[in-house]
């Protein structure tokens, strides 16, 4: 799923989060990584079979929290101790796409570019 360069705006208005999210993971990537990617491999003849086009998976309360770091003025969800699963986060990116020459563009980049559109087009203050 690919949601372009925007988070939904109510994200940053809750001040807490009482759902679980046990098993609630994202992989995150920026739309013009997918453009590009998809560029390469139709003009690369040696490139055959699936590419995964996605930084590394993380769990939705890493994100959160990410998210709130970056921007501490914002009312970002916080998730529970109880919410967040005892896995290993993967830190493995795909090494096809990367083989090529695509270069993922990191989530706090993603993030910042996300809440800047969001606020020049009026929708965060």
């Amino acid at each position: 799923m690919i949601r372009k360069h925007f988070l939904s705006p109510s994200f940053s208005t809750h001040t807490g989060c009482t759902k679980e999210y046990k098993d609630f993971f994202i992989g995150p990537v920026h739309v013009e990584d997918v453009a590009l990617a998809h560029t390469m491999l139709f003009e690369n003849p040696a490139a055959s079979g699936r590419h995964l086009c996605v930084e590394p998976i993380c769990h939705w309360s890493d994100f959160s929290s990410k998210v709130a770091e970056l921007y501490p003025d914002y009312k970002v969800p916080k998730f529970p101790e109880g919410t967040k699963p005892g896995l290993a986060r993967a830190e493995a990116v795909p090494k096809k796409p990367m083989a090529l020459g695509l270069r993922f563009t990191p989530l706090e980049k993603i993030i910042r570019y996300t809440v800047e559109r969001l606020r020049s087009r009026g929708y965060i203050a």
